[in-house]
């Protein structure tokens, strides 16, 4: 006795829906390949860098011109009030009568920025150079939100 078969289909593998897959592994492959390259090789310096123990710490007591800017900007040269935009000319005078002093620029926490770099820039073309100044200022901190200044929370 026969049983009565269905007539069988091909056999058909859809290519469409595997194009997907085969386009992740071909990006797959790719990416995995450059870990196989020679990496190039990049310049390398050697740098050491200064520790404290290795610094030297020395008072000074040598004197010292000292300009000073308020936190309105205003300038005094050793407590002498500077008249506005003669800044160069007093540290030119100042230089010349007070030779080999070295100058400090010292300025208020709320000093603006601009009066203090409109004062180096003075100090600089009135002649000290780099190892002639010596600056105390202290950048300001930006603003603090209300939530921490605020003591309640």
């Amino acid at each position: 006795m026969e049983f009565h078969r269905p007539p069988k289909k091909p056999v058909a593998v859809p290519i469409v829906p595997l194009i997907d897959i085969l386009v992740t592994l071909l990006f797959f492959f790719i990416v995995t390949m450059r870990e196989y390259e020679e990496p190039i090789p990049s310049p390398e310096m050697k740098v050491s860098l200064p520790t404290v123990n290795s610094l030297k710490v020395t008072t000074v007591t040598k004197a010292r011109s000292v300009l000073s800017l308020n936190k309105e900007g205003t300038a005094e040269i050793d407590g002498l009030p500077i008249v506005e935009g003669l800044l160069k000319e007093t540290l030119i005078a100042n230089r010349d009568l007070r030779k080999g002093l070295k100058l400090v620029l010292r300025a208020d926490e709320d000093c603006p920025w601009g009066k203090i770099l409109a004062a180096h820039s003075a100090a600089v073309q009135a002649g000290y150079g780099d190892d002639e100044l010596i600056y105390r200022v202290k950048k300001p901190l930006p603003p603090l939100s209300p939530s921490e200044t605020d003591p309640s929370s």
